[in-house]
């Protein structure tokens, strides 16, 4: 089954207000919306740019084996 297919199929199965989300996520993977970072979030950008800089972060499959994920 292709995942067309498969969409289609699950589609099917779905309520109306699980519809209405589906069709929500799907615009917005169409048409992104534009946010503005805040002073806050663009500050934290800025430490987290610094940070990898530095070589202060950790890799994924790092990250995964210490949180045991």
């Amino acid at each position: 089954m292709s995942i067309r297919e498969e969409l289609l199929k699950a589609i099917e199965a779905m309520s109306e207000e699980d519809l209405r989300a589906v069709l929500d996520y799907v615009r917005l993977l169409q048409e992104p919306e534009e946010v503005e970072p805040t002073e806050e979030e663009r500050e934290a950008i800025a430490r987290g740019r610094e940070e990898y800089a530095r070589g202060e972060y950790m890799k994924w499959r790092g990250l995964k084996r210490s949180c045991d994920i």
